[in-house]
């Protein structure tokens, strides 16, 4: 009521004039700190959701930590796991590409073995081989988490120390995609915890329940074919399948490039020859696409650096050997968090187009090879 009144005792020109003289004072404010204000409210959400993303890499590092102890009275147990954690990988130059791959591959073996021996190190009661695996996959998933949150609080801190309104308005629409992605991580941590498996084991997933199907007779097992990766031979449809698939059930990739090489270098040294190769993964999805749907098409399929990849085409390039593709369809939180029954479910899809390809693609007594790439911790 008083505004009201307010408003009757100013004369109607004298209220247009104040209302004017605001909403002008107001577009001088817009035109001369509108930038600022934009760029003081991007900074104060960012730094939001920077904080959240130290919180979840604090918890990832204490779930991790907490397991080790289990296993560990080291003293010193928390300055090695943060040195772990904040380990990284040198890739080699590349300037001069001849020989790229056998320098890459010599790298990636280097780090894994380190970091493997530098858990092993850490571990002073009994522990299973696959126990181990599994730790160091919680790590790496640490210190993915880990790496994600210095960097982008590197440019954060950046921006607010330059007044960088460009390189904030470009964290604002970033960050919020990288947030999903460290919370995957931090999910990851649990699922490797506990052993379970995850949508990216959906490949050795599908091998396991091929090679212990009814219709499957296993004719020969070659245990650590090559570093950590094992080979079985079964027939099946009155065809010879080489199946290869990673050692469970601890958290592990294998070496099927590796494996797939030497099978059909192996098998031209003797009486038969690989007629064709078929490979399975997981593949991301686009977001109008349903988790677990499956798709077919040519190629390696195979995800990492690319060094499997490489040895995979070079040798069915040098033979002439077909190679087809099975991809089930996931997000990324759901390939490394624990598998869903969407995705556990496409088992039997997948197997029943293996079959057809199979029976379409090649004839009796052909040799095969099944290749169900991905991580095998929770699978035998």
């Amino acid at each position: 009521m008083l505004v009201i009144n307010l408003m009757l005792q100013i004369g109607g020109d004298e209220y247009n004039l104040i209302i004017q003289s605001l909403y002008l004072l107001l577009f001088l404010i817009l035109i001369f700190f509108g930038q600022r204000i934009q760029f003081h409210i991007a900074l104060i959400e960012v730094g939001g959701l920077i904080k959240q993303l130290n919180v979840m890499r604090i918890m990832a590092r204490k779930d991790t930590l907490h397991e080790i102890k289990k296993y560990s009275e080291r003293k010193d147990l928390e300055l090695e796991v943060d040195r772990l954690i904040n380990s990284f990988m040198i890739q080699p130059e590349s300037l001069d590409p001849a020989g790229i791959v056998r320098k890459l591959e010599h790298i990636l073996n280097l780090r894994e073995n380190k970091f493997l021996n530098d858990i092993r190190k850490l571990i002073t009661r009994k522990a299973l081989e696959y126990k181990i695996r599994n730790i160091g996959n919680m790590l790496e998933a640490t210190l993915a988490l880990n790496t994600l949150y210095k960097v982008l609080e590197h440019y954060y801190l950046l921006a607010k120390k330059t007044s960088n309104f460009y390189l904030v308005a470009q964290l604002q629409m970033l960050v919020p995609l990288y947030f999903n992605e460290a919370k995957a991580y931090l999910h990851a941590v649990t699922a490797f915890k506990f052993g379970t498996p995850i949508g990216d084991s959906i490949g050795p997933l599908v091998a396991y329940n091929l090679i212990h199907d009814k219709a499957s007779y296993l004719m020969d097992i070659k245990k650590d074919y090559v570093k950590d990766t094992d080979v079985y031979t079964i027939k099946r449809n009155n065809r010879i399948l080489h199946v290869v698939k990673a050692q469970g059930p601890g958290g592990n990739v294998g070496k099927p490039g590796e494996a797939i090489k030497r099978l059909i270098e192996s098998r031209k040294n003797s009486r038969g020859e690989i007629k064709l190769v078929i490979m399975i993964d997981a593949a991301l999805k686009l977001e109008g696409e349903k988790s677990g749907s499956v798709a077919e098409g040519v190629g390696a399929a195979i995800g990492g650096i690319g060094v499997e990849k490489f040895k995979i085409e070079e040798e069915v390039t040098k033979y002439n050997i077909p190679i087809i593709a099975l991809v089930i369809k996931e997000s990324f939180l759901e390939a490394i968090t624990t598998i869903k029954k969407d995705i556990a479910d496409s088992v039997k899809n997948i197997i029943s187009r293996i079959d057809h390809i199979i029976l379409s693609e090649s004839k009796e007594n052909d040799e095969i090879i099944i290749a169900g790439v991905g991580n095998s911790i929770g699978v035998l």
